[in-house]
């Protein structure tokens, strides 16, 4: 029956072979497949007689027919690329499968081992070693020997299963009624991993809650597939004869748990083996909890009978420790600057990518999926306006500068020039322009390589002196640092960064105060100033000065913005009030020598500022012949030049002597007394 069914499924693949795609020889000249890219041939003719086997002939010539008409392939890599591997697959199958009825009619793992052997006879490499997009790391990878035959078999297997997609091993989620992220270029979900009679199980779980109930993503599943695999193949090989769970028994979760600590660690990840350990127990745990506790509460027949709760216990979980400032990964400013000045090396197509992304804060997968109506003008500037899938919210909108929002209006302008009316029917803003993936959204993996490469080539450098290795979503964590240390409300930052919970924000608040402590050691130890009551510009101590005015240094450590002036820091005692208040005309910190100014290098640039603009005064005052004018500025000019040299050496003193710092009496009386006078 089932050779019947296969050669009458060969003999509608001949069918549909006419005209040029039903003869032996391409040329490539006569190929009726339109590519926009210039020909570029080494072969000009593939013959297809090294298949002597008409069947399997029949069946590679319809799979490149239609691999070139859906774009899979183009011309150049067929001709070009793949010829050689073509013929070789042709010779070996005439040579030991001559009366095969169809490429899926020969045993894949036997034909695997027999190919490899006959290409290592030949002379032929089956697998090589690689190195990844900015060779950092090798790894061992198959020839286009063996992808050309895994290709064609697994097109056919495909091509010749009528089944519905849910009753195979493979689904194709395109072939599904659910929604997926069409930047990552997977669309496959395989339960071939799974032990039988479990499968069957599992695809009726995810096909209720994927397909039907829908509160279960592409992406979910996915994850989930490896914990559950990991425990059936753990019931398979201790229960072979079992047929359903009934009989789960507390003492197998634990035997499950042990055996999920003895397995090798797998991976790259930098983190200690304890801690991975313990995140994979809980991961995988998690997902079988979920399992278990979703067909019991449907009453499936072959659900285990003991409840849930009795099986796995809370404590059964390890803790997982709350994310930290040290564990969110943003791009820095100076790796930012250097990505700046490296940028016309950048493939031009991925740079507006880049810049939305930077200046959006919208995660790489939304960025991506961006349409071209994307922006909006109103009377208060433009706003970029697009998903967000995590959270399910539509249409959110963010404000972007009017910078930003020509670079996106350039990116339209440019698809709207391509002319094709079949280009791009989604609207993408940055859509694939060729190859298998034309009309997607470019890749994020591609767009992430293409970034990493240009790190690579031009040794863009993190402040330890290591090559920085790019992950998409540290631009999203870059954009939430940069907004807290410019001073947005938490609150305004969770909705601009739509955050289902504070959460995530406050992790960003946890890094702004490590960067205000990070600048306040630096400007500490760099050098600052204050004036002596005779006005002299001396070296200042902030811990010294915080003791002399009654504060605590902790607390200007965290009150760093609400005693920041423009030209210094007041550490006066919150206590007591400023006796120079009403002064205006000029800081009167620094007119009155008030013992609680502080400055260092940090206002730098305001003091050059001032410097520029009264010099700038003074040559006007001369041309008018303003003498008095000139009088009254050139003290304040002096002052401000030596506040300025000091800074800039970052000389530095401890103060006045003991006597000089001291609280007058009443101020004295205040600050012990919390305020209160003294009887």
């Amino acid at each position: 029956m089932h050779n019947l069914r296969l050669t009458e499924q060969v003999n509608k693949v001949k069918k549909k072979l006419t005209g040029y795609w039903a003869e032996d020889v391409w040329n490539i000249l006569q190929c009726p497949v339109y590519d926009s890219s210039p020909l570029n041939f080494q072969v000009r003719n593939i013959h297809f007689k090294d298949y002597s086997n008409l069947n399997i002939r029949s069946e590679m010539k319809f799979f490149l027919s239609y691999r070139l008409q859906d774009n899979h392939y183009s011309i150049n890599s067929i001709w070009n690329g793949y010829t050689k591997y073509i013929y070789r697959l042709g010779k070996f199958i005439s040579l030991k499968y001559p009366h095969a009825l169809s490429i899926i009619d020969i045993n894949k793992e036997k034909m695997l081992l027999e190919y490899r052997t006959y290409l290592k006879d030949n002379g032929l490499s089956f697998e090589k070693l690689v190195k990844n997009h900015i060779g950092t790391k090798s790894y061992m990878r198959v020839t286009q020997y063996i992808n050309v035959y895994n290709q064609f078999y697994e097109f056919f297997l495909d091509y010749y299963d009528n089944r519905v997609e849910i009753e195979k091993d493979k689904w194709d989620i395109r072939k599904l009624s659910v929604d997926f992220n069409e930047t990552r270029g997977e669309y496959i979900v395989s339960f071939e991993k799974i032990p039988n009679p479990y499968r069957t199980w599992v695809k009726k779980y995810v096909d209720l809650r994927m397909n039907v109930q829908q509160n279960l993503s592409y992406s979910r599943v996915k994850s989930i597939l490896p914990s559950l695999s990991k425990f059936f193949s753990f019931i398979k090989e201790v229960y072979p004869d079992w047929d359903n769970l009934n009989a789960l028994s507390r003492e197998d979760i634990l035997s499950f748990i042990r055996h999920l600590r003895a397995l090798p660690i797998v991976g790259n990840s930098k983190k200690p083996v304890e801690v991975q350990l313990q995140n994979r127990v809980r991961v995988y745990l998690y997902d079988v909890q979920a399992y278990i506790s979703y067909i019991q509460k449907l009453e499936w027949g072959y659900a285990p009978k003991k409840p849930i709760t009795y099986l796995i216990f809370s404590e059964d979980f390890p803790k997982k420790e709350p994310m930290k400032a040290v564990d969110i990964k943003y791009i820095p400013d100076d790796v930012w600057e250097q990505i700046l000045v490296n940028l016309n090396y950048l493939n031009p197509y991925y740079m507006p990518i880049l810049m939305v992304l930077e200046a959006s804060g919208f995660r790489i997968s939304d960025t991506l999926l961006l349409k071209k109506n994307c922006i909006e003008k109103t009377i208060d500037g433009w706003w970029l306006i697009g998903n967000q899938r995590k959270v399910d919210y539509t249409n959110h909108r963010v404000p972007i500068t009017d910078e930003i929002a020509d670079v996106i209006k350039a990116q339209i302008q440019f698809l709207d020039n391509i002319g094709d009316s079949s280009f791009n029917p989604k609207q993408y803003l940055f859509p694939n322009l060729t190859g298998r993936r034309k009309n997607y959204p470019i890749s994020a993996k591609v767009f992430n390589d293409n970034l990493n490469y240009l790190v690579q080539n031009h040794q863009i450098r993190d402040r330890s002196g290591e090559i920085y290795h790019i992950k998409n979503h540290a631009f999203r964590h870059r954009y939430g640092v940069t907004m807290i240390n410019n001073g947005m409300n938490i609150l305004h930052l969770q909705k601009l960064m739509a955050h289902a919970s504070p959460e995530m924000t406050l992790i960003y608040a946890q890094i702004h105060d490590n960067t205000l402590r990070q600048e306040w050691e630096k400007a500490r130890f760099k050098g600052a100033v204050r004036l002596s009551s005779e006005g002299k510009i001396i070296e200042a101590d902030i811990e010294a000065q915080a003791k002399e005015n009654g504060i605590e240094l902790e607390w200007i450590r965290h009150n760093l913005d609400s005693i920041r002036l423009d030209h210094g820091f007041c550490v006066k005692s919150p206590k007591l009030s400023c006796d120079f208040l009403e002064q205006t005309l000029e800081p009167p910190c620094i007119k009155n020598n008030c013992r609680s100014f502080h400055t260092d290098y940090t206002f730098l640039d305001y003091y050059n500022d001032q410097i520029n603009k009264i010099e700038t005064d003074i040559k006007i005052y001369k041309k008018t012949n303003r003498l008095r004018s000139i009088e009254l500025v050139q003290p304040k000019l002096k002052r401000y030049k030596e506040i300025a040299l000091s800074l800039d050496n970052g000389e530095g003193i401890y103060g006045l002597n003991k006597g000089r710092r001291e609280y007058t009496n009443d101020e004295r009386r205040k600050v012990c007394n919390n305020g209160k006078p003294t009887t």
